[in-house]
């Protein structure tokens, strides 16, 4: 492919992308890709374990590293500045050298771009299903999935500071909570402490916090 059929594919891309902003706008949905760094401290990811060279889908890819404004969460380009350096990928992924593989990093089930933001770019507007990367895995509290809003970040991040304040893991490490609502983990909390207080009166003296976590958890949430 010559470079002007590539700058036209670019332009393309770039009016599907305004055109997926005023959607997503109409429909009150979010079009942003997520903040790895956000993510990562909202989620209590400590650590890194390099995972190698994968094939990923591409689909579960929807945050950046430090570039998380300048493409849509479908990877549509957002700035006209992209076009040159979008229009080289797209030449590349034809030519006989190809293009080197990405790298991402992974929280929970989802994938955030540290270099190859125009490759994902490219291969998403090719219709390509999974791309190469090479993964390192940032361990996190709770689970997160491809499908991912930042309102559920910011839900998931309550329950990472849930459980520190609990210590439900440490209480009971086999819990499985789902939470299922924006304000569950507050309300969770205040269950718990009214739970505390009628074990106190039932039983007349002073309930330790984790024996309170337990009890509840064992005799309350999981009936």
């Amino acid at each position: 492919m010559n470079l002007s059929l590539a700058v036209g594919d670019f332009r393309a891309a770039r009016r599907r992308a305004a055109i997926e902003e005023i959607l997503a706008r109409l429909r009150g949905t979010p079009t942003d890709l997520l903040s790895f760094e956000e993510g990562r401290e909202k989620l209590g990811g400590v650590g890194q374990r390099p995972r190698g060279l994968q094939d990923i889908p591409l689909d579960s890819i929807v945050g950046s590293v430090g570039r998380y404004s300048e493409f849509t969460r479908s990877f549509l380009p957002r700035t006209d500045s992209d076009e040159q350096r979008w229009a080289a990928v797209r030449t590349g992924v034809e030519s006989l050298a190809g293009l080197p593989p990405i790298e991402v990093y992974k929280l929970g089930e989802a994938y955030f771009v540290q270099d190859g933001h125009h490759r994902v770019s490219v291969a998403r507007q090719l219709g390509a299903d999974r791309i190469q990367a090479y993964v390192t895995e940032v361990p996190v509290q709770v689970p997160l999935s491809p499908e991912v809003t930042p309102e559920e970040v910011i839900s998931k991040a309550e329950f990472v500071d849930f459980l520190d304040r609990t210590r439900l893991r440490q209480v009971r490490p086999e819990a499985d909570i789902q939470l299922t609502c924006a304000d569950c983990a507050r309300r969770l909390e205040e269950h718990i402490h009214v739970h505390r207080h009628f074990m106190g009166l039932e039983q007349q003296r002073e309930i330790s916090f984790d024996e309170e976590v337990g009890h509840w958890y064992d005799h309350v949430y999981r009936p």
